[in-house]
């Protein structure tokens, strides 16, 4: 019963982190970089892996721009297992930059058993078509 808690309230529970090669990109360039899965203190079931790319307006305003991938998956990890699942993606090009009013971010989630959810956000900056890179 205590582990079922303890599930729910996502604590021990696999985790995922998505690791980007780099954040700040031109509109219509590709990111990749590769999820990083990390197992609990128990086993657990997997059942998909889900990535949107947002992009958030001044108060907190948020508008899903394209869903990114879906990884659909059953699996079972052990406790402390490892697990890495590459990633690339390539940006819309008619993307507006980042601004101080208009921010990006790519919104994971890992989805395992009971619909439990592990989720992480990593912010993209989307540079103006004029940035050259340094």
């Amino acid at each position: 019963m205590l582990k079922k808690v303890m599930s729910y309230l996502n604590i021990g529970s696999p985790h995922v982190d998505l690791v980007l090669d780099k954040n700040k990109l031109n509109p219509g360039e590709k990111v990749t970089g590769a999820f990083h899965v990390e197992g609990g203190w128990a086993k657990q079931h997997i059942k998909r892996l889900e990535c949107d790319l947002v992009k958030e307006f001044q108060g907190d305003l948020v508008e899903t721009v394209d869903a990114v991938t879906t990884i659909l998956m059953s699996k079972s990890m052990d406790a402390n297992d490892k697990a890495e699942y590459p990633f690339c993606y390539q940006l819309p090009a008619p993307l507006e930059p980042s601004t101080e009013h208009i921010s990006y971010r790519l919104n994971t989630r890992l989805i395992f058993q009971d619909d439990v959810k592990s989720i992480d956000h990593d912010e993209i900056v989307v540079l103006g078509r004029e940035t050259i890179k340094a």
